[in-house]
């Protein structure tokens, strides 16, 4: 209650707070706005766990059918096998795709000239991928996190040093670069044993509780 200046005459002030009922609304339309908030960026991190898993098909898949094609791996081609319209550097037709050195490991570039800087545009110039990034020569194939290369297994033993020992047998493998761990997971779900550290695909680290920074620098991938 509040009296005027001039005489007794007294105004009533009234405040009126939130019912119930309106803040109930409220909270309802911050948790639907939340909601789909996380729901979007859970569409958006499976949709890039969806891709890498696609590169990996298609690279077996295209590397497969260049070997039936011409005989050897892509980036392992020699000259001595042909020609292949666009390539600019041959392999040496070992079987395995580079050697030392191929690919710099603090940056997940390839090294320009090599068997693993060239093995994509083999790809692409044979028609065996759609498309292959131009502008980035050292990493003509990536994901939203990285370069992704095909690489002898002496490579992919360098950069994920437990790849030989869980796969004796296998010549040659995929890399990706820079993966977030919770991706990795996803992915070693889908196309291996979902452990992340053992099988037939295996990050740099045993990504299962001990994985620093939350990304993995190297996930090696059996060809």
């Amino acid at each position: 209650m509040m009296k005027t200046m001039y005489g007794q005459k007294s105004i009533c002030l009234k405040q009126r707070g939130f019912t119930l009922v309106e803040m109930g609304m409220v909270l309802a339309i911050i948790g639907f706005i939340l909601s789909g908030i996380l729901g979007g960026q859970s569409l958006i991190r499976s949709a890039k766990v969806n891709d890498v898993v696609a590169i990996v098909e298609d690279l077996r898949t295209a590397s497969t059918l260049f070997k039936q094609r011409f005989n050897y791996l892509p980036g392992d081609f020699p000259a001595a096998a042909g020609d292949i319209p666009g390539v600019l550097m041959t392999g040496d037709g070992n079987g395995q795709i580079g050697g030392a050195g191929n690919v710099t490991a603090g940056t997940g570039l390839a090294v320009a000239r090599t068997e693993v800087a060239w093995a994509p545009l083999h790809l692409f110039n044979a028609g065996l991928v759609g498309k292959v990034d131009s502008g980035e020569p050292l990493r003509l194939i990536s994901t939203s996190y990285g370069g992704v290369h095909l690489v002898s297994s002496a490579i992919a033993t360098a950069l994920v040093p437990t790849f030989a020992a869980t796969n004796p047998t296998v010549r040659n493998a995929i890399v990706f670069y820079n993966l977030p761990c919770d991706v990795l997971l996803q992915v070693d779900a889908k196309i291996d044993n979902g452990a992340g550290a053992t099988g037939r695909a295996v990050g740099n680290v045993a990504v299962v509780g001990a994985c620093p920074d939350g990304v993995v620098d190297w996930y090696a991938v059996a060809l």
